[in-house]
């Protein structure tokens, strides 16, 4: 994450990172105007979400991001993928693409990186009443924390509107594995129209109409950001302790354990544990909390 950067320090016009195509990056000006903006030598690749300063079309400088997302990239490392965002939007389908230990690990991020998390169960309209049923009865443990859950259907509209007024004035990425209908999503919300990157300025050179990372303004107001490296991210390095803060539902128990360095996993007198045998911690929950510890702990950042 950069360094804090005074405001008047930097140089040129202010606009938002819509999109990026490598060597070059599509910046939005105030006016709505989108400039195809190239990098200095040796500069910091901004990413979608990025509040930039642009001048000439080059970009002079990027504000302090707020927040930032990464992707775990082996040997420790990782890198950011997008920017300044305030919310998660974890989709899933129905099963078997349906996975509480994929929503759990999207959920540990959230919570580290202190973003609002909105679960989402799409394509609402391929379940039956039984199945339905079965459904809610998995995500009640998520309401239960609590986190804000919706159903959701492109087809039948169920969903969308509650969707939309959680992601008002918010700027939130997509996550989840493939087929869970994230396109269908996004265009949905945007009333199915288009939302291309449009022709870039003369100012620049050329134009694109093919972008991996985009950044969506939504007609309710927020924006959603979409992007092949961000759908499916691995979590960047975390600790035992990383994996323990993101289960908050945890905290209220902790202070009950036997011992002080309790790790809630097999150790005699946990409260943890105890809870999950009254009832008070969902199983799904605590068997995917108990992977995701096995996982930090055999490779120490993951």
């Amino acid at each position: 994450m950069p360094k804090p950067v005074k405001q008047d320090s930097l140089s040129g016009e202010r606009g938002l990172v819509i999109s990026y195509f490598g060597s070059s990056v599509a910046v939005e000006a105030a006016d709505g105007q989108v400039f195809q903006c190239h990098l200095r030598r040796n500069q910091e690749l901004p990413v979608v979400g990025d509040w930039v300063r642009f001048e000439g079309g080059t970009i002079t400088g990027i504000e302090p991001r707020r927040s930032a997302l990464s992707r775990g990239e082996g040997h420790g490392k990782a890198k950011v993928i997008a920017a300044n965002i305030d919310a998660m939007l974890i989709v899933m389908s129905p099963p078997p693409i349906f996975s509480e230990y994929l929503t759990d690990r999207y959920l540990v991020a959230a919570e580290l990186l202190k973003l609002k998390p909105i679960l989402v169960l799409n394509k609402s309209d391929l379940l039956n009443e039984a199945a339905c049923e079965a459904a809610l009865s998995r995500l009640k443990p998520y309401q239960n924390v609590p986190y804000p859950v919706v159903l959701s259907s492109t087809y039948t509209k169920e969903g969308l509107q509650e969707l939309s007024a959680l992601l008002k004035d918010k700027s939130a990425v997509l996550v989840g594995p493939s087929g869970v209908g994230k396109s269908s999503i996004i265009s949905a919300l945007g009333n199915h129209a288009a939302i291309p990157v449009g022709e870039v300025s003369a100012k620049g050179s050329g134009k694109h109409t093919t972008t991996a990372t985009r950044l969506y303004h939504l007609p309710e107001g927020g924006q959603l950001i979409d992007s092949p490296g961000v759908r499916e991210f691995n979590l960047w390095p975390v600790t035992q302790s990383d994996v323990l803060g993101g289960f908050r539902e945890f905290q209220a128990f902790l202070s009950g354990c036997k011992f002080r360095d309790c790790l809630h996993v097999a150790e005699p007198g946990c409260a943890v544990q105890a809870a999950l045998a009254s009832g008070k911690i969902s199983l799904h929950r605590y068997e995917s909390y108990q992977k995701l510890m096995k996982e930090a702990a055999s490779h120490k950042k993951y």
